[in-house]
């Protein structure tokens, strides 16, 4: 029974974590601002370090889940968050905050590397796609409930006791789960990089499209009159109903066919975003953005699980979502440069070149055909 249970309890943990992280997006800003007297730039800062961390942690968790165990690592990386929601307290002041900032980072990359790698472990071979797509739906139906938390909770340190509770909660969870057997006998585990260069590479220009949509989307919008909260609620919408209820379709047809499937929805779901001149319109565009959008990461997982041996399953894919950490970053810098330059129609047009290249990528290199998902060499 609770081999049988232990991937819904998983997913359950991450629902929590991520609801947790989801609750801090909207009263964080005006927290800092109006309650510890930051100006605009500090406020960026402190908010942009968790994603810093993660990127960084990663590195770190991959290694450590492999070697570790992944409920180990998962036990850290929610016992971290914790820790940040303590700091998050004002007993601790501004200096207490950028460490919690940190601690919430790092334990994010613990979360995710931890229970991507234990879903992967504990799908049968033809069922990893639709694994990682129920994990993501706990991903995104955190974020989508957390905000709506955020507003019962009223301000931000109510917030930060519930990221403290949700972390030990999730720890609590884990302890009802069937451990994974911890890993022995295989080589050492380390950074896979030639595995994952390519697949990274082409996970992080699709991922320039999610920078794009998620920062200049409501700026386009508002320049034409409209509202942006009806497209965001469908393009979330869609990304977990998507991934919920098709996430076994890179195990059924093959994760070429989705992933390039997923990036030709993508471009012409910008196409069209381009084109909106009502709510409906930019609601549709989102959507068929959102569809796309949903087939990517899985894919590319998929692939990139497939190219390396099941003792660094966790160091491969924390490489590979470190990719996107570091395109999302990357991207939504340059795309800011373009606007101030040149308007935001050509920023969305910046989203569908990098979308295209990495399509024309796949295509040249045969990426998800059975040849190039032979194991590659350290």
């Amino acid at each position: 029974m609770r081999q049988r249970l232990t991937p819904l309890l998983v997913i359950v943990s991450i629902f929590l974590s991520f609801s947790a992280i989801g609750s801090t997006l909207p009263l964080m800003p005006l927290y800092l601002r109006q309650d510890l007297g930051l100006d605009r730039f500090y406020t960026g800062v402190l908010v942009g370090m968790l994603s810093a961390a993660a990127l960084a942690g990663r590195l770190w968790a991959g290694p450590f889940t492999d070697r570790r165990g992944r409920r180990v690592g998962l036990w850290v990386g929610f016992c971290l968050c914790s820790l940040a929601g303590v700091l998050y307290l004002p007993l601790f002041g501004v200096a207490g905050f950028a460490v919690g900032r940190l601690a919430h980072g790092l334990g994010e990359a613990f979360v995710l590397t931890g229970a991507v790698a234990w879903v992967v472990d504990v799908a049968p071979e033809g069922g990893r796609s639709q694994a990682l797509g129920y994990l993501a739906s706990g991903v995104w139906g955190g974020l989508a409930v957390g905000p709506l938390v955020a507003q019962a909770m009223g301000t931000f340190p109510h917030t930060a006791m519930l990221v403290i509770g949700a972390g030990l909660l999730s720890v609590l969870v884990l302890f009802a789960t069937e451990p994974p057997p911890v890993r022995k006998g295989g080589p050492k585990p380390k950074l896979r990089l030639g595995a994952v260069a390519l697949p990274g590479s082409i996970l992080g220009c699709t991922n320039i499209g999610y920078a794009v949509l998620a920062t200049f989307m409501p700026l386009l919008l508002d320049s034409r009159g409209l509202a942006g909260e009806p497209a965001f609620t469908a393009f979330a919408m869609t990304v977990l109903s998507s991934r919920l209820l098709l996430g076994s379709l890179p195990d059924r047809w093959g994760p070429r066919k989705t992933l390039m499937g997923g990036m030709a929805t993508m471009a012409a779901g910008f196409g069209l975003l381009i084109l909106s001149r009502s709510v409906p319109m930019s609601v549709v565009a989102a959507s068929i953005i959102g569809f796309g959008y949903s087939f990517p990461w899985p894919s590319l997982a998929v692939i990139v699980v497939e190219r390396v041996s099941e003792y660094e399953r966790a160091s491969a894919l924390a490489a590979l979502t470190a990719f996107f950490d570091l395109f999302v970053a990357v991207g939504a810098a340059v795309a800011g440069a373009i606007g101030d330059q040149f308007g935001l129609v050509p920023v969305f047009l910046f989203a569908i070149t990098n979308i295209l290249l990495a399509l024309g990528v796949v295509w040249c290199t045969g990426l998800g055909r059975p040849a190039m998902n032979e194991p590659v060499p350290s």
